[in-house]
């Protein structure tokens, strides 16, 4: 060993110090797993209102309940509904201009804002408020912080738009920032540059037309393309897409059921899907005896989340979290599929065959909760949207479904929801009146 060099140890250094070690504790502490409850699947449509549902099975393993093992306090886990406020009808967005803060430093700026020069906060608030509303973008405003709003769009996509005071070389202005928290970006940067431009006094197109929820590729139905009309498929194929979607549904695990429920969103549309596969899709839908209903009844599910959606007592307790998000957009979906395919059925001429056979359950049901969605347009305009839209496809189909729609005072709710969509959401206006005047029509017949 005489006649190699090793290297000295540290310690024998006196300029060198030893490096400091970290440590870290570990704890043998079970990971906590948090399980999503599968929607509930009703065993049969029935007569009752509310008659019985199943659970799917779940996985005992990974199961938790939530409310008992995190949260044993039992206090609400979201946000406060006191610190939001939803707009009334004589008041908007009201930012005085000399309580406008400045923005805070201790962040980046976000690339999606824009400084407004010569105008007012007061102004500019209400020019977004104006576009917020054309645009269907539900809105809440803070009653802590007057300079900020939070949104979401159709597409639930969620966002918030903040106000500041800043100086420039124009003088004082008003800083727009909008800042994105989830959701598709392609969705948002479309509704973002709109709010930007209308931000300073530029409008633009008025999105509230029928083009205004497809999609942004599609102009025409699939099936009206050339491509597609020279692309024949046998029916095995076009039933492929329906029963992938079904075992979507009726898997145990809400992140499929959520999946398979955008899924059927898709395939109930008659621009996005072809004719044929729109039509299976719509009478597994609407009519609970179809002959491929028997694996898996689609319409007791979708059917369960419209009718049983909004009423569980963990809506409160979940408030302003990702559980109550992903309940509400698998209910949004639900009504949104079930009005799709009314609409097309009630296009091909077959809502009235396909209705038959469960007609009561439609009249005793569906169609008193599709006139409360309407009557609690200011929490759910978007699902009072698609209401209104069931309902209209439902008033064609037969006088007696147009009665009962009177009967439990639909045409209160309906002009209730025109209020709400006048002065928030310009779709649901639009659909409220189309559906009011229909029904007008058809009682005078």
């Amino acid at each position: 060993m005489s006649g190699r060099n090793y290297p000295e140890p540290i310690s024998s250094h006196p300029n060198r110090r030893a490096p400091h070690i970290r440590s870290v504790a570990l704890s043998n502490a079970p990971q906590r797993l948090i399980h999503f409850e599968p929607p509930l699947k009703r065993e049969s449509p029935g007569s009752q209102p509310l008659s019985e549902f199943g659970r799917a099975p779940s996985d005992q393993s990974v199961e938790i309940s939530v409310k008992e093992a995190a949260y044993s306090s039992g206090t609400k886990i979201g946000a406060s509904a006191s610190s939001w406020r939803v707009p009334s009808p004589d008041e908007r967005w009201r930012v005085d201009q000399s309580v406008l803060p400045p923005r805070p430093n201790d962040y980046p700026l976000e690339r999606t804002s824009r400084v407004v020069q010569g105008a007012t906060a007061d102004v500019v608030a209400s020019r977004l408020s104006k576009c917020l509303q054309s645009r269907s973008i539900e809105t809440k405003f803070s009653e802590a912080e007057v300079n900020v709003a939070k949104c979401r769009n159709t597409n639930f996509v969620k966002f918030y738009i903040r106000l500041y005071s800043t100086r420039g070389d124009g003088g004082n202005g008003v800083l727009v920032e909008i800042q994105r928290l989830c959701g598709d970006c392609v969705s948002f940067i479309v509704d973002c540059r709109a709010l930007l431009d209308a931000s300073e006094g530029n409008m633009g197109r008025e999105p509230a037309f029928p083009e205004g929820e497809k999609s942004l590729y599609l102009r025409m139905p699939i099936s009206e393309m050339s491509f597609f009309k020279s692309a024949a498929l046998p029916p095995v194929d076009e039933a492929e897409p329906v029963n992938m979607t079904a075992d979507l549904l009726a898997s145990n695990h809400s992140d499929a059921n959520l999946l398979g429920m955008e899924s059927l969103a898709t395939l109930t549309d008659i621009t996005k899907t072809s004719k044929a596969t729109a039509v299976l899709s719509a009478k597994r839908v609407l009519c609970p005896e179809h002959q491929d209903n028997k694996s898996f009844n689609m319409h007791n599910f979708v059917m369960s989340l419209i009718i049983f959606g909004n009423d569980t007592e963990d809506n409160s307790f979940y408030e302003g979290t990702a559980f109550e998000d992903h309940a509400m957009k698998l209910r949004n979906l639900a009504v949104c599929s079930v009005a799709n395919s009314l609409a097309i059925m009630s296009s091909e001429g077959h809502l009235f065959d396909v209705l038959d056979s469960c007609r009561d359950w439609y009249t005793d049901v569906l169609v008193p909760k599709l006139v409360q969605d309407l009557s609690t347009a200011k929490d759910h305009p978007h699902d009072a949207c698609y209401a209104s839209r069931c309902l209209s496809s439902l008033a064609m189909t037969c006088d007696g479904l147009v009665d009962k729609i009177k009967i439990v005072g639909g045409l209160y709710a309906l002009q209730n929801a025109q209020k709400v969509g006048q002065n928030e959401f310009a779709l649901l206006e639009t659909d409220a009146r189309k559906c009011h005047e229909l029904i007008m029509r058809r009682s005078v017949c």
